[in-house]
């Protein structure tokens, strides 16, 4: 592990969410050393690249840049080179290579993808399509889902719809209680839906945080809630055989299941898009999804 961790500096036209997602990535395979990320966003002057420039000087450290517009570029590049300092273009080697793929040059303005066209509003109106379909809610009108998700409670159901929300899919979310008949409104779907499952004895340790910050005393009670009350919903056997009767649910009605136990909400939704996209090879999917 290096002594001192290294200084990067973002420096973007817009949000930086292109720049931070790289650097998470590709940081990712450098287990042994340490990154502090210095973020510069919405740089869209001279000034601001001046301010940046100021920055780098005060804390020392290689800058990554997503800057579009050519008088930024050079002035940045034209500074750091005077202090010494690195900096690259994250986006320098993909546009030339679309340049020479179409036959057409960049036009190079910032923040070119985040534009409030069909794809925004479609965003959008995921996003407000989950919150209306959460837990349950609505659920005789789920025909307009892109995909549904089912699990027990606390198999990251909704932050997995939040996440599919933020790509654009229409995502509801149904909980699978033991003794209570499935609405009528997923019995109908004839989308895709996915079960969510995940190892017993982790599940039992994320309920019972979730029950630590439920009972009398926390910051976050709203009700008085008994430890006797919630036992069986932390109880590791009838947790398992809560587990095991969901797994056999979706099995029946032929649904894909995913493990999330390893998963981040990420992976989650890039394997549900997926299948989504790919229906004719969900068999498949549900065999390989659930033993990774």
């Amino acid at each position: 592990m290096n002594s001192q961790p290294i200084v990067l500096h973002l420096v973007s036209e817009a949000t930086g969410q292109t720049l931070e997602a790289v650097v998470r990535a590709c940081g990712a395979q450098f287990p042994e050393s340490s990154f502090v990320q210095r973020s510069w966003n919405l740089v869209r002057s001279q000034i601001q690249v001046g301010r940046v420039l100021a920055g780098v000087a005060a804390e020392p450290g290689p800058v990554l840049s997503s800057l579009t517009t050519p008088v930024l570029r050079d002035a940045l590049r034209t500074g750091c080179h005077r202090m010494g300092v690195h900096v690259e273009n994250i986006l320098d080697s993909t546009i030339y290579f679309l340049e020479r793929e179409t036959g057409r040059r960049a036009e190079r303005h910032p923040g070119g993808q985040y534009v409030m066209d069909d794809e925004y509003r479609r965003r959008i109106d995921a996003m407000q399509y989950v919150i209306g379909h959460d837990d349950g809610q609505r659920a005789k009108s789920l025909e307009d889902a892109d995909v549904i998700l089912v699990g027990v409670s606390r198999t990251s159901k909704t932050p997995t719809c939040f996440y599919l929300a933020n790509r654009g899919v229409r995502a509801a979310n149904v909980p699978l209680v033991q003794d209570v008949p499935l609405p009528a409104g997923l019995l109908e779907y004839r989308g895709t839906v996915v079960g969510l499952m995940i190892d017993p004895h982790t599940l039992v340790e994320i309920r019972r945080s979730r029950v630590d910050m439920m009972l009398p005393g926390r910051k976050f009670a709203r009700r008085r809630i008994s430890d006797e009350s919630m036992r069986p919903y932390v109880d590791p056997m009838r947790v398992e055989e809560e587990l095991v009767w969901a797994r056999r649910l979706c099995a029946r009605h032929g649904w894909p299941v995913i493990d999330v136990t390893h998963r981040s909400v990420e992976e989650t939704a890039a394997a549900i898009i997926d299948m989504i996209a790919h229906p004719p090879l969900r068999r498949m999917n549900n065999t390989t999804v659930a033993e990774k």
